[in-house]
């Protein structure tokens, strides 16, 4: 092996490296509840239209801080000293779109379509003249329509970033609320808790109150249950994160419980 050739290999490994270790120390910061995790929104306008593009500059921090208040009541429910868990900051609209998901789940597709991700989402953090955030939620705004259903969100804990589709309406604000904490819970570690068929939150776990008795109608969700289950085959989408808890199980999944 030549002098160049070796320089290469050794500039890779390292660089290899410094990628385990940042996703290492970062992953243990999560975990630990130490320290505020700082969460930034990036804001991208989806459908070209100009309402939609008027809702996301209208956009301010102020309208996600009730994520911060809820997973800050939840936090001390289950008994975590430290105050405010989470901060949110916003950035400006990205003019790009991410790259979009697989649709074959085939896995040299999802892997080629995670480092893409990773890329594009590091481009966006690196011009956003904000503080370094822990956890990046790219939040995709479509107008809202009749007949007009939206794709499913992600969540990925493992490069700490979820992509969020939600409605460019005040009306749908808390709503898209409910659905950007379910994403970062995935980011901290969070499974889902409902049955995929059906989007019936499973017993025990993915109910509000599962000691309930009667165990039906709920009137919370939990988190990761998605919907407030009313009976065995039956739920509904919670008005707000009012009408949200992080259950026990949840808690264990991102640090909060042994």
């Amino acid at each position: 092996m030549n002098m160049f050739k070796f320089l290469r290999v050794v500039v890779l490994l390292l660089i290899l490296l410094a990628v385990a270790s940042n996703h290492f120390l970062g992953q243990a910061r999560l975990a630990s509840w130490e320290n505020t995790l700082w969460v930034t929104i990036y804001p991208i306008a989806m459908d070209g239209q100009a309402a939609t593009r008027g809702y996301i500059q209208a956009l301010q921090p102020e309208k996600f801080e009730e994520i911060s208040d809820f997973v800050s009541r939840e936090a001390r429910r289950h008994g975590v000293a430290l105050a405010d868990p989470v901060h949110f900051q916003l950035a400006p609209p990205v003019g790009s779109v991410p790259p979009p998901p697989p649709r074959d789940g085939n896995r040299v597709s999802v892997g080629l379509w995670s480092l893409k991700m990773r890329w594009w989402a590091w481009r966006q953090s690196s011009n956003d003249g904000l503080p370094t955030a822990d956890i990046r939620l790219f939040v995709q705004y479509r107008a809202a329509r009749d007949g007009v259903v939206l794709d499913s969100s992600l969540g990925m804990r493992k490069g700490r970033y979820g992509v969020v589709n939600a409605f460019a309406s005040n009306g749908q604000a808390a709503m898209n609320r409910v659905v950007i904490a379910h994403e970062l819970m995935h980011v901290l570690g969070a499974t889902d808790k409902y049955e995929l068929y059906s989007g019936q939150p499973t017993e025990p776990e993915g109910l509000g109150d599962p000691v309930k008795s009667p165990l039906y109608p709920q009137i919370r969700a939990e988190i990761m249950g998605g919907r407030i289950a009313l009976s065995p085959f039956q739920a509904r989408m919670p008005s707000s994160l009012q009408r949200c808890v992080i259950g026990a199980v949840t808690a264990r999944e991102i640090g909060w419980l042994e």
